[in-house]
């Protein structure tokens, strides 16, 4: 092998001496961008001495990876924690997507720069985090493409937080709690009706996201509606012709531009 290509394998494998003194990888290369993995100390006020690690991804104009439940023909970020060390639960904590079209699709994801918060929880605290991550995600455009990439990261507990991980968690969804009057998702015909109220202000240009359990397959969401009290509502089609279950629960996501909520609810009643 040439010293340029045993260079390449290094940092293919995301090696923690090249990573900076911030807590990050060096970039390696995936198909159309590229991807590093960031690391952050404990969260604050945490009684489980969590850490904050963070994967981010670089793509070319254009280009999109997928969020947790993609709406569309996708596969989310997956990984795979083998050989890591003194890792407890790792756990994505996903931002808010944006919506785009994809193969005629209302697809979820994200475009450009953007990094997902990784929430960790080692076995000792007293002890640093060896992270050694197998990353497969697809980014899309015109055509969809597989990506896999092997990083490698170290996160103490005394290291600041990341401002790349501070940027994403603030776009993060909130408990959708006390501030809302009306989170409610009910059945009518063959179409889930989602209903959102805030207390004190409407909502601004929404997007409803619903996710639910896999024996339920949902079609594209509607176009919101409001009342003059203020509720936001849309209609979601329930595809197939199999019976739709007396009580099911459903994830709604609330992003607008007065801030981002989720809550997951019961679907129990039957609605006009």
């Amino acid at each position: 092998m040439t010293i340029a290509g045993l260079i390449s394998v290094l940092l293919a494998a995301g090696g923690n001496a090249a990573a900076t003194p911030l807590g990050e990888t060096v970039w390696v290369d995936g198909p159309e961008g590229r991807v590093r993995l960031i690391a952050s100390g404990e969260s604050r006020g945490s009684k489980t001495r969590q850490r904050w690690f963070g994967l981010t991804f670089d793509l070319k104009k254009g280009w999109k990876i997928f969020w947790r439940s993609p709406g569309a023909p996708g596969l989310p970020p997956t990984i795979d924690w083998s050989g890591s060390v003194n890792l407890r639960a790792g756990d994505i904590i996903w931002p808010a997507p944006v919506v785009f079209d994809s193969f005629g699709y209302r697809a979820r994801g994200y475009g450009g720069r953007v990094t997902l918060p990784i929430r960790v929880t080692p076995i000792d605290p007293a002890d640093p985090v060896m992270a050694q991550l197998r990353v497969r995600y697809q980014v899309c455009k015109d055509i969809c493409i597989p990506g896999e990439v092997q990083l490698a990261l170290t996160g103490v507990g005394s290291a600041p937080m990341h401002p790349a991980i501070t940027r994403a968690l603030k776009q993060t969804p909130k408990l959708a709690g006390s501030d809302f009057m009306t989170w409610q998702a009910v059945v009518a015909g063959r179409r889930l009706i989602v209903r959102i109220r805030h207390r004190s202000q409407p909502l601004v240009q929404p997007t409803i996201l619903v996710e639910a359990p896999e024996a339920i397959r949902l079609g594209r969401t509607g176009l919101p509606w409001f009342a003059p009290d203020g509720t936001v509502s849309v209609s979601v089609p329930v595809l197939g012709t199999k019976p739709i279950p007396v009580e099911f629960r459903v994830r709604i996501t609330a992003i607008s531009n007065t801030g981002v909520w989720e809550r997951a609810v019961t679907v129990s009643g039957r609605g006009d």
